[in-house]
Protein backbone atom coordinates (compact mmCIF):
# COMPACT_ATOMS: atom_id res chain seq x y z
CA UNK A 1 0.00 0.00 0.00
CA UNK A 2 0.95 3.82 -0.78
CA UNK A 3 -0.07 7.11 -0.52
CA UNK A 4 0.94 9.60 -3.34
CA UNK A 5 0.04 12.97 -2.49
CA UNK A 6 -0.53 14.80 -5.76
CA UNK A 7 -1.76 18.84 -4.84
CA UNK A 8 -3.57 20.18 -2.22
CA UNK A 9 -6.79 19.17 -3.85
CA UNK A 10 -6.61 15.19 -3.93
CA UNK A 11 -4.76 12.47 -2.32
CA UNK A 12 -4.78 9.10 -4.44
CA UNK A 13 -4.42 5.98 -2.28
CA UNK A 14 -3.64 3.03 -3.80
CA UNK A 15 -4.87 -0.37 -2.24
CA UNK A 16 -2.77 -3.55 -2.64
CA UNK A 17 -3.41 -6.84 -1.93
CA UNK A 18 -5.88 -7.95 1.16
CA UNK A 19 -7.31 -5.64 3.33
CA UNK A 20 -8.06 -7.85 6.18
CA UNK A 21 -7.26 -7.70 10.10
CA UNK A 22 -4.23 -6.30 10.76
CA UNK A 23 -3.63 -4.91 6.87
CA UNK A 24 -7.13 -2.95 7.45
CA UNK A 25 -5.52 -1.38 11.27
CA UNK A 26 -2.12 -0.47 9.43
CA UNK A 27 -4.06 1.59 6.93
CA UNK A 28 -6.88 2.65 9.58
CA UNK A 29 -3.29 3.95 11.08
CA UNK A 30 -1.85 5.76 8.40
CA UNK A 31 -4.95 7.47 7.54
CA UNK A 32 -5.40 9.05 10.71
CA UNK A 33 -1.93 10.25 10.18
CA UNK A 34 -2.37 11.66 7.06
CA UNK A 35 -6.30 13.36 7.83
CA UNK A 36 -4.26 14.80 10.37
CA UNK A 37 -1.80 16.32 8.21
CA UNK A 38 -4.32 17.60 6.41
CA UNK A 39 -6.35 19.05 9.01
CA UNK A 40 -3.01 21.08 10.75
CA UNK A 41 -2.38 22.77 6.73
CA UNK A 42 -5.76 23.52 6.48
CA UNK A 43 -6.87 21.46 3.70
CA UNK A 44 -9.29 18.52 3.66
CA UNK A 45 -9.07 17.12 -0.47
CA UNK A 46 -10.52 14.52 -2.35
CA UNK A 47 -9.26 10.85 -1.03
CA UNK A 48 -9.20 8.74 -3.93
CA UNK A 49 -8.79 5.09 -3.30
CA UNK A 50 -7.72 3.13 -6.02
CA UNK A 51 -8.84 -0.40 -5.82
CA UNK A 52 -7.00 -1.81 -8.82
CA UNK A 53 -4.67 -4.21 -6.85
CA UNK A 54 -6.94 -5.38 -3.83
CA UNK A 55 -7.68 -8.49 -3.93
CA UNK A 56 -10.52 -8.64 -1.21
CA UNK A 57 -11.64 -7.09 1.86
CA UNK A 58 -13.35 -7.67 5.71
CA UNK A 59 -15.29 -5.92 7.71
CA UNK A 60 -12.69 -4.10 9.07
CA UNK A 61 -11.63 -2.80 5.93
CA UNK A 62 -14.52 -1.71 5.32
CA UNK A 63 -14.92 -0.42 8.29
CA UNK A 64 -11.98 1.80 7.78
CA UNK A 65 -13.30 3.48 4.35
CA UNK A 66 -16.70 3.74 6.25
CA UNK A 67 -14.78 6.10 9.55
CA UNK A 68 -12.62 7.76 6.16
CA UNK A 69 -15.40 8.77 4.49
CA UNK A 70 -17.44 10.21 7.76
CA UNK A 71 -14.58 11.75 8.80
CA UNK A 72 -13.44 13.40 5.63
CA UNK A 73 -17.37 14.75 4.59
CA UNK A 74 -17.31 15.92 7.93
CA UNK A 75 -14.51 18.49 7.24
CA UNK A 76 -16.10 19.20 3.91
CA UNK A 77 -14.28 17.02 1.72
CA UNK A 78 -15.37 13.77 -0.94
CA UNK A 79 -13.92 9.99 -1.09
CA UNK A 80 -13.90 8.42 -4.24
CA UNK A 81 -13.35 4.62 -5.11
CA UNK A 82 -12.01 4.02 -8.50
CA UNK A 83 -11.34 0.32 -9.99
CA UNK A 84 -12.97 -1.27 -7.19
CA UNK A 85 -13.46 -5.13 -8.35
CA UNK A 86 -16.77 -6.81 -8.35
CA UNK A 87 -16.82 -8.81 -4.62
CA UNK A 88 -15.73 -5.66 -2.79
CA UNK A 89 -18.45 -3.85 -4.88
CA UNK A 90 -20.93 -6.19 -4.17
CA UNK A 91 -20.20 -6.10 -0.24
CA UNK A 92 -20.39 -2.22 -0.48
CA UNK A 93 -24.23 -2.89 -2.84
CA UNK A 94 -25.12 -5.32 0.10
CA UNK A 95 -23.95 -3.38 3.06
CA UNK A 96 -26.29 -0.29 1.49
CA UNK A 97 -22.80 1.77 1.47
CA UNK A 98 -22.55 3.14 -1.65
CA UNK A 99 -24.00 6.65 -0.97
CA UNK A 100 -20.86 7.26 1.27
CA UNK A 101 -18.69 6.99 -1.58
CA UNK A 102 -18.35 8.28 -5.12
CA UNK A 103 -17.63 5.97 -7.99
CA UNK A 104 -15.76 7.51 -10.45
CA UNK A 105 -15.57 5.77 -13.88
CA UNK A 106 -11.74 6.05 -13.74
CA UNK A 107 -8.65 7.86 -12.01
CA UNK A 108 -8.80 10.71 -14.34
CA UNK A 109 -12.66 11.32 -13.62
CA UNK A 110 -12.23 10.85 -10.23
CA UNK A 111 -8.85 13.27 -10.31
CA UNK A 112 -11.06 16.21 -12.92
CA UNK A 113 -13.78 15.71 -10.25
CA UNK A 114 -11.24 16.86 -7.04
CA UNK A 115 -11.49 20.42 -8.60
CA UNK A 116 -14.89 21.61 -9.11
Amino acid sequence: MKINIQNKNFTILEIQGRVIGQDALVLKTLLEEHIQKLEAQDGIPTLIFDMAGAETMDSAGLGVLITTSTQIRQNGGRTALVNVNRGIRRMLIRTNLTSLFEFPKNLAEAIAKSFN
